[in-house]
């Protein structure tokens, strides 16, 4: 007779009800595994019971069981939000198997280890200590906003025709099947810099298709594991702490410290936000199917104009990302630049005619004639010298009711 594989059956059913996704079939077999070790049985075990014991003793057995391990957990000093991934996977099972319990309180999920806001010079000092692969990675997803799963998902062709066109931004296709949820495609975008990094990460590769993964483990084409990334993260942060180039607090050695993989995602919803709030949840894949959805602009140029002008600019890393003030101090300079040319030219006609008005008025006197035909160079100079004398008054004079006219 085939004998049913009880966990793998249970994870089957809970991947045709949601997403498939293999880091959520990977928590909950964890989860159930470590509840099994608790109570020192296997899930045949308790089937066994099922079939052999009436539903009230069942139910009281089991959810006594899951009481005592949830209190074991604490003690452990496992995290609310922890303990109810815990017990979530294992009423998950009860649930698939239909196996009757009892009343098992949710555990209050209680955010505990915050990602603190990273600031874009402490993500270049992280590209300084990290490799090809990795600074394209982070550059990618602190400029994108997605999922690090999402990202290792994604292929060649996500991100053309833009990547070899060079053009900027460049436009990410999330397809359905790479998302969180397998919901819906939506897109993002890509800066200049994740872009040059990720042209640098690709000399490292040969024969590259549009079916290649963007991102594969070290010398193979296989997909990369979120994990790894995470960790190659913790131990550039830990690198550049134990330089003194970095600070961030960390409770406790076995939790995570406030500087991790997702403060990334943290930089660039708080960096983009100025595109608006709808566009950045959109961007980062915080959509869901609905009547939202189906009201959702999906032309890519209308997203690619919003994050050129209110994304772009902020999400910059290794150049100076412009602020309001710096805008306008730019803008004034332009205009005070034009203002001077202009007073320039002004001034240049308006001597120009006083001087022509001026020697009209007052022509060459006959003993200067005389004297230039006699080459008397000193007389003719202190003609002159009094003559320019007198211009110059009169410039200032009508230079002085200028002004007085314009302020007036």
């Amino acid at each position: 007779m085939y004998k049913i594989d009880l966990i793998q059956a249970w994870l089957d059913k809970v991947a045709l009800g949601h997403s498939g996704s293999e880091n959520t079939e990977s928590l909950y077999r964890y989860y159930f595994n470590h509840f099994l070790k608790f109570i020192d049985a296997t899930a045949d075990d308790i089937k066994r019971d099922y079939d052999s014991m009436n539903e009230r003793e069942f139910k009281q057995k089991y959810t006594q069981a899951i009481d005592a391990w949830s209190s074991n957990l604490m003690r452990e000093n496992y995290t609310h939000s922890t303990i109810s991934g815990f017990i979530g996977a294992v009423r998950s099972f009860f649930k698939y198997r239909d196996f009757p319990l009892g009343f098992v309180p949710a555990v209050r999920k209680k955010i505990v280890f915050h990602n603190r806001d990273i600031e874009a010079a402490e993500i270049v000092k992280i590209l300084g200590v990290s490799d090809v692969r990795e600074r394209a990675f982070y550059t990618f997803m602190a400029q994108s906003g997605l999922r690090p799963t999402t990202i290792c998902n994604l292929k060649l062709k996500n991100i053309e025709p833009d990547f070899s066109a060079g053009k900027i931004p460049c436009l990410v296709n999330v397809p359905e099947e790479a998302t969180k949820g397998q919901y819906h495609e939506y897109i993002s975008f890509i800066g200049e810099e994740a872009v040059r990094h990720l042209k640098a990460y690709f000399n490292t590769r040969r024969k590259l298709t549009g079916e290649s993964l963007v991102f594969v483990n070290q010398g193979t084409e296989k997909p990369m594991v979120y994990n790894t990334l995470s960790s190659l993260f913790r131990k550039a942060v830990r690198t550049l702490r134990e330089k003194g180039e970095m600070t961030y607090d960390q409770k406790r050695k076995d939790r995570p410290a406030e500087i991790r993989l997702y403060s990334l995602r943290k930089f660039f919803r708080k960096m983009a936000n100025q595109a608006g709030f709808e566009n950045v949840e959109y961007w980062m894949g915080h959509t869901g199917p609905g009547v939202d959805a189906a009201y959702r602009p999906r032309d890519p140029e209308f997203y690619r104009a919003i994050y050129v002008e209110k994304a772009a600019p902020f999400l910059r890393l290794e150049t100076a990302t412009p602020s309001e003030t710096e805008k306008q101090i730019g803008k004034l300079a332009s205009e005070n630049k034009a203002l001077q040319e202009r007073i320039v030219t002004l001034e240049s006609l308006v001597k120009s005619q006083i001087a022509t008005e001026y020697n009209r008025a007052h022509p060459v006197p006959n003993e200067i004639d005389r004297a230039m035909d006699r080459n008397d160079v000193g007389k003719v100079m202190e003609y002159i010298d009094e003559e320019n004398r007198r211009l110059q008054e009169l410039y200032k004079k009508v230079q002085s009711k200028l002004e007085g006219k314009q302020q007036g």
